[in-house]
């Protein structure tokens, strides 16, 4: 097995303002729950973290208002991986959400990397605006995790969230070290082939570059 001790990860914190990014960080790496930030500026945490027996450097860009954030493309070539967050109080904050993952979908076409949708806020009932179906849904739309958490009540599902995120990342991470393979076929594949395209130096000029 893999020993993937000492890698390193790279996860950019994605949502409009107020949605708390930076108390969902922070109550990530620290347990500790603080509500009030700058929601201006934006922050690299630095730390190592140790879960399934592994320890990982992690690097966590806590961004600002990211949508119009002039440097939104570079932050997500940086990442490996993906928090997008909203607020469940908040219909707005859903729909640019929704808009930030299409963002990273479209961004990273070639090599999908991992990502939460993480509904914040989950203790404010009274004030929901989004559904959990809703959430479910747009998880679904964009193949990424779901989930919804408390940041003021609860550092379990905050830390669930981030973990179930850098175990699919190291995963992906060990996936794209492993050296590719060249698919081959017993003689017998290569003999129906011939016989099915034919090996006329007409088709041959036709499709070059045909591989299975």
């Amino acid at each position: 097995m893999t020993n993937l001790s000492g890698s390193r990860l790279k996860v950019l914190v994605l949502g409009a303002r107020g949605v708390g990014k930076s108390a969902v960080t922070v109550r990530y790496l620290t347990r500790r729950y603080i509500g009030e930030y700058n929601s201006s500026s934006e922050f690299l945490y630095k730390q190592t973290v140790n879960f399934d027996n592994l320890t990982t450097q992690v690097e966590i860009l806590d961004t600002s208002r990211c949508e119009e954030h002039c440097c939104l493309q570079e932050h997500i070539e940086w990442a490996d991986a993906y928090v997008v967050v909203y607020s469940v109080c908040d219909r707005t904050t859903f729909e640019a959400a929704r808009r930030l993952l299409e963002t990273v979908s479209l961004s990273k076409e070639a090599r999908r990397s991992p990502a939460i949708l993480l509904g914040n806020k989950r203790d404010l009932e009274r004030g929901r605006q989004v559904a959990v179906d809703d959430g479910h849904e747009t998880s679904l739309r964009f193949r990424c995790q779901f989930y919804e958490v408390s940041a003021a009540e609860n550092y379990v599902g905050v830390s669930l969230a981030f973990q179930s995120l850098m175990r699919e990342a190291r995963a992906a991470q060990q996936l794209r070290t492993l050296p590719v393979r060249r698919k081959t076929g017993p003689p017998a594949l290569s003999k129906m082939i011939g016989m099915v395209f034919g090996r006329s130096s007409s088709y041959r000029k036709k499709r070059p570059s045909l591989s299975i």
